[in-house]
């Protein structure tokens, strides 16, 4: 049983709303992370196609304030914390040093975080707070292609599609810790430690490109008989540009906006225009008049 779904990160929104308003320089950081977001979605894959008789909870993209976890799998036998790693080419992990190597097929070799220190890590956090179970990892690697070279003995560094094999040999070696009802509070328990903060960039806010942007060219978009519409490609929006530029707006600047910097981020004049956009987009606001400030749900 799913508990916690796998969303669309909050990283992932800011990363693509900076690179739209003018911050080019987070491309490849973007590229990385959704790279390692199809590899997640790649191994979620097998959990679909296991046929488990234990019952079981999955957490996928677990967060407290200091941990992000990619999955942790719960039953009432043990706690399973799964890192996944969407790397091509051979890896090499050398536990003297603390070091996670790739190679490519032309010889370049590049360094990473080495995962093994980042799921013992989760694992001492879960261990003080989770009392009654063993906590266990593995690291899956969602490639098929992926070499795997030097790994130390006994850690359990596997291919996707050896991750029900390795749940199956779990639930044969360990046995039943927590009856069903302590089960369902350690769920509870899991989903209250579960904390989505929100992700901030280190960017100018003065650099962030204004206007409300195309959907379909990205292009400015020009305020004209009640829509916005796009001189280039000739979109009308129907909302989504709009409600796209505040969500930028909320992720790279502010949550909170007034009538006036409304219509300094949107690029219109009037400010009944603005409040009756503001009024239709339907935000939370506060104070009366000029002091009024909306709240974006972002």
């Amino acid at each position: 049983m799913i508990v916690l779904q796998r969303e669309q990160t909050v990283q992932e929104h800011l990363l693509q709303a900076a690179i739209r308003r003018g911050f080019s320089e987070y491309k490849d950081k973007l590229i990385r992370l959704q790279q390692g977001i199809i590899g997640e979605r790649y191994v979620d894959r097998s959990w679909h196609d296991m046929q488990l008789e234990e019952a079981y909870y999955l957490f996928h993209d677990f967060q407290t304030t200091m941990h992000q976890i990619d999955t942790i799998f719960l039953c009432a036998k043990f706690i399973l914390i799964v890192e996944i790693k969407n790397i091509a080419g051979r890896i090499d992990f050398d536990e003297d040093r603390h070091q996670f190597t790739r190679t490519l097929e032309n010889g370049i070799v590049h360094g990473f975080r080495n995962p093994l220190d980042q799921v013992r890590r989760h694992q001492r956090m879960l261990q003080e707070v989770v009392r009654g179970l063993p906590i266990l990892y593995a690291i899956v690697l969602a490639l098929p292609k992926t070499i795997i070279g030097h790994i130390p003995q006994g850690e359990p560094i596997f291919h996707r599609s050896g991750l029900e094999f390795h749940i199956r040999k779990l639930l044969t070696q360990y046995a039943v810790r927590l009856s069903s009802p302590a089960l369902q509070d350690l769920v509870t328990q899991l989903l209250q430690m579960h904390t989505i903060h929100k992700a901030q960039l280190n960017i100018d806010k003065a650099r962030v490109r204004t206007g409300v942007l195309c959907v379909q060219c990205q292009s400015k978009m020009q305020y004209h008989s009640g829509h916005f519409k796009c001189s280039k490609c000739d979109y009308k929006d129907d909302g989504t540009s709009l409600k796209q530029a505040m969500r930028d707006y909320c992720l790279l600047v502010d949550e909170w906006i007034t009538n006036e910097e409304f219509r300094m981020f949107v690029e219109i004049k009037s400010g009944d225009t603005a409040k009756y956009l503001l009024k239709k987009l339907g935000f939370p606001y506060e104070g009366e008049k000029r002091w009024r400030r909306y709240l974006i749900t972002c």
